[in-house]
C-alpha cells in the first residue's frame, strides 16, 4: 500500500531548497530555472532532487532513502489546527476557541535588562569631570593648558567613541577604568598638538627684559631697525662666504659658483630652486650645499 504526504517541503540545502509540493496526484518540483515539473512517484522525485536533474535517467544515483525520512526536518504542511465536521458547524453547540499558550512560571526564570552601552554626559558628565580633575588636573596645569578646555575635548572624544567600534561596556570594564583611559589618549594629544605649535610658531613678541609681550602693546611700530644686528650678520656672512670659497677651491668645486649657491641658501632657496637660478645640475647643486653645511657647522 503506498502512503503519500499531502502538503509543501523544501529540499535539503545542499541540493538546493527546491519547493515541493506533493498532492493526490504526484509530487510538484519547482525549478529555478525550468518552472515547474510534476513527478509521479517519490522516488523519481528524490532522484531528481538529489542529482539536480530536472529529467532523471537510469544512470543518475539513487539516494535509496524514503520519502519522509528525507523530509523529517524539512517539511512545512497544510493541515490545519481546527479539525470538525462539515455537518457541525451548523450546530449552535459548537465554538471554536483560540489555542491558549500558558507559560509555566519559574522562580529561575528572569529576564535581564539589556546591556547600555557608551557613556550618557547629561547623567554622569559630573563623575567624569570629577575623574578627570582628579588624575590629571595637576598634570594640565603644569603643561599651562586650561583644564577646562581639555576637558570638552574629552566630552567630545567619548561622543565620538559612542557612536564608534569602543564605546563603555560595564561587561568588560569598570567606569572610572574607562574614564581614566579616554582621559589619559586626550591629555596626550593634546599635548601632542600644542607642542608641535609651541615648536614652530611664537606668540608674541621679547621686550628688552626678555619677556613675552603681546604685539598690540609692543613698541615695534616705532622701534627702529637695530643696526648692531644688521652689521653683525654681514660679518658673518662674509666670514663664511670665505671660508666655503677656500673649502671649493680644495675639493675642485666654483668658488664662485659656491659663493652664489651661499648667497641664495641663506634667502631661503632650496636645492630646486638653486638649480633652476644657476642652471646647474641638481647633483651639483646637492653637492655644494652639503659643502656649505658643513663648513658652516665647523666654524660655528
Amino acid at each position: 500500500m503506498l502512503v503519500r504526504r499531502e502538503g509543501v517541503f523544501y529540499a535539503r540545502v545542499q541540493h538546493g531548497g527546491h519547493k515541493v509540493v506533493a498532492d493526490d496526484q504526484g509530487f510538484v518540483v519547482h525549478w529555478p530555472h525550468h518552472g515547474k515539473i510534476r513527478y509521479s512517484t517519490a522516488r523519481q522525485t528524490l532522484i531528481a532532487i538529489a542529482n539536480g536533474e530536472p529529467s532523471p535517467k537510469a544512470s543518475h544515483h539513487d539516494p535509496k532513502i524514503t520519502f519522509d525520512r528525507y523530509f523529517r526536518s524539512h517539511t512545512k504542511t497544510l493541515t490545519s489546527p481546527y479539525t470538525c465536521d462539515v455537518f457541525a458547524l451548523f450546530s449552535p453547540k459548537v465554538s471554536v476557541e483560540e489555542p491558549t499558550i500558558r507559560i509555566k512560571s519559574s522562580p529561575e526564570l528572569s529576564i535581564e535588562p539589556p546591556v547600555v552601552r557608551g557613556i550618557d554626559l547629561a547623567k554622569r558628565g559630573h563623575e567624569v569631570r570629577k575623574l578627570f580633575f582628579a588624575g590629571y588636573g595637576r598634570r594640565v596645569l603644569r603643561y599651562g593648558y586650561d583644564p577646562e578646555d581639555v576637558l570638552q575635548d574629552i566630552y567630545q572624544g567619548i561622543l565620538v567613541r559612542n557612536l564608534g567600534k569602543c564605546p563603555f561596556d560595564p561587561s568588560k570594564s569598570s567606569f572610572g577604568h574607562y574614564v581614566h583611559m579616554i582621559c589619559g589618549c586626550i591629555v596626550s594629544n593634546y599635548r601632542r598638538r600644542y607642542s608641535r605649535l609651541e615648536r614652530n610658531e611664537q606668540f608674541g613678541v621679547a621686550s628688552h627684559d626678555g619677556e613675552i609681550l603681546d604685539v598690540g602693546e609692543s613698541d615695534l611700530a616705532v622701534s627702529d631697525p637695530n643696526q648692531d644686528d644688521e652689521l653683525g650678520q654681514m660679518m658673518f656672512t662674509n666670514t663664511l662666504s670665505t671660508e666655503v670659497r677656500r673649502e671649493a677651491e680644495c675639493r675642485d668645486l666654483c668658488p664662485d659658483l659656491t659663493e652664489t649657491c651661499m648667497t641664495l641658501m641663506i634667502q631661503g632657496h632650496r636645492k630646486g630652486e638653486i638649480a633652476r637660478i644657476t642652471g646647474e645640475i641638481p647633483i651639483l647643486i646637492a653637492k655644494i650645499l652639503k659643502l656649505i653645511r658643513t663648513v658652516a657647522g665647523e666654524w660655528r
